[in-house]
């Protein structure tokens, strides 16, 4: 099943919901896949996605302050702890997470996955502590980097901070000043790049690896215009090429009678169609078919902060 994920993001002391979309025609409607009774494994804090891969969900007791995850499959209710980070976060906001499981005996239909880590780089620095954990080992191990250029990221609850995928080991963050964040687990190395001028969004964007591709996503006003990157991941000097540019105010007229002031809060593309999107407008979940230029509304939540996930919802269980 293939659909996104969507959960609040405000401060709030009961458990947020996790409500599962599905993007099949016949079945948009919300289904509720994470409530109370499918995480009382913890029985007490918060339970927030951190991260999505492979069907797997990443997890966290904290919105800040994150050192406890849980990785978690919601098909079979399965999870697993992990053990607590050997650093201390002590930044406002959540660290910057990478999370990526893969399938190693198709057989047996068990994964093993890794976690990357590091925290907020509010001033500019010249290097930083990567910490990794691995399923194999259940250990998290520490490396520190010297930059080749000094860098700042800054991440926070409003934007994902995990990474959007993972391409030939290496992991792409985007951050709260417009800059691309890559980590290269094979060379380790850690680097940012700016976006392009024409690239530049002022009413949400979002990445996405689809078909072992880079893609970025930018909204302004009415236009959505996605690009893909065509040169290496590991190339110092991106090539970022649009692939089209659409206009949604024909398909949303029906849901934005407020006109094109209505607030983009987040963006997410459909898994495995680049031309399909999901946005929050004031709190609505909209999908917009860029190519048939029609959009639904799927869910209207009021005005609360979201963040949509892409996921892929396995019909078999996997097991950790």
């Amino acid at each position: 099943m293939i659909g996104f994920l969507c959960q609040v993001r405000d401060f709030v002391k009961e458990i947020p919901e996790v409500h599962f979309f599905s993007s099949s025609t016949t079945s948009s409607s919300s289904q509720l896949v994470i409530d109370d009774e499918s995480v009382n494994f913890l029985g007490r804090g918060l339970y927030i996605i951190i991260a999505s891969s492979n069907g797997f969900l990443l997890m966290a007791e904290e919105l800040r302050y994150q050192r406890a995850y849980y990785v978690y499959n919601p098909a079979t209710r399965q999870h697993l702890s992990v053990p607590v980070t050997p650093i201390t976060s002590c930044v406002t906001f959540a660290a910057g997470i990478g999370f990526h499981c893969k399938v190693d005996d198709p057989e047996k239909d068990a994964i093993s996955f890794t976690i990357v880590r590091f925290e907020n780089l509010y001033d500019l620095v010249s290097s930083v502590t990567i910490e990794s954990f691995s399923s194999k080992t259940n250990m998290w191990s520490t490396i520190d980097i010297t930059l080749d250029v000094p860098i700042s990221v800054i991440l926070h609850r409003w934007t994902k901070s995990a990474s959007y995928g993972v391409i030939d080991g290496v992991f792409c963050w985007f951050d709260a000043l417009s800059q691309f964040i890559f980590y290269d687990t094979v060379n380790t190395r850690l680097w940012a790049l700016q976006l392009n001028p024409e690239m530049y969004a002022f009413d949400g964007q979002c990445l996405g690896v689809l078909g072992g591709d880079l893609y970025y996503a930018s909204c302004n006003e009415a236009d959505i215009t996605l690009w893909y990157l065509e040169s290496n991941i590991r190339s110092q000097d991106a090539v970022w090429v649009r692939k089209y540019t659409a206009n949604l105010t024909d398909a949303l007229v029906n849901y934005c009678p407020w006109g094109l002031e209505a607030d983009v809060e987040s963006l997410d593309f459909h898994p495995a169609n680049l031309h399909i999107f999901y946005l929050n407008i004031n709190g609505r979940i909209i999908s917009f078919d860029s190519e048939k230029n029609i959009a639904e509304l799927l869910y209207d939540f009021g005005q609360r902060d979201h963040l949509l996930f892409s996921y892929e919802w396995h019909q078999w269980p996997r097991l950790l």
